[in-house]
């Protein structure tokens, strides 16, 4: 059972961040198209056409996009993962976690083809993969899901033998969206 994983992704800490990121671009372009119209037009604050705000936002919202996808292509970091026997190894960047299989509390994976989140939740520590390659999701590419699929292709014989199983995905999801949660019985 022993293999090793090498996958490109985020941890939860970063990806707020990265998500978060995109604010501070919505609101200044949000703020500034209004002020350019009122200073341009000489109409009043109140009689802005919302079409000019709204154009403010998206403009904003795209801008924040770009710089988040560079943002999660600078921040992300290699997920090491070695499956062995009783344990799973995983280490991202400065952050090692020694976990024994039995003392996994619940296993989440939740996705789509594009992006996937696993979480795994012991007594004392909580470990949040992020791998992704679109566009709320940059921080990855295709053959790191590939890599994570087949992770979780691996991982899943032991959860499905030793613990409740709970699919979450709604029946008109899109195909390859996953929603399963594994709870200790």
């Amino acid at each position: 059972m022993d293999e090793k994983y090498k996958i490109t992704g985020v941890n939860l800490k970063i990806e707020l961040i990265i998500g978060l990121s995109i604010v501070p671009f919505f609101l200044i372009f949000s703020i500034l198209t209004i002020f350019l119209y009122n200073n341009i037009t000489d109409v009043e604050f109140r009689n802005i056409p919302f079409y000019i705000v709204v154009g403010g936002m998206l403009l904003g919202i795209s801008l924040g996009l770009l710089f988040a996808k560079v943002l999660g292509k600078k921040m992300n970091g290699i997920w090491r993962i070695e499956v062995k026997q009783e344990y799973l190894l995983i280490s991202f960047k400065k952050e090692k976690w020694t976990i024994k299989l039995d003392n996994i509390l619940k296993f989440k994976i939740y996705g789509n083809p594009n992006f996937k989140y696993v979480s795994i939740f012991t007594n004392n520590e909580v470990v949040r993969m992020r791998i992704g390659n679109n566009g709320l999701a940059p921080f990855s590419n295709t053959e790191d899901l590939k890599k994570l699929d087949v992770f979780i292709k691996k991982i899943l014989p032991f959860f499905d033998g030793n613990y409740l199983k709970k699919d979450g995905t709604v029946k008109l999801s899109p195909v390859g969206t996953v929603k399963l949660t594994y709870l200790k019985k």
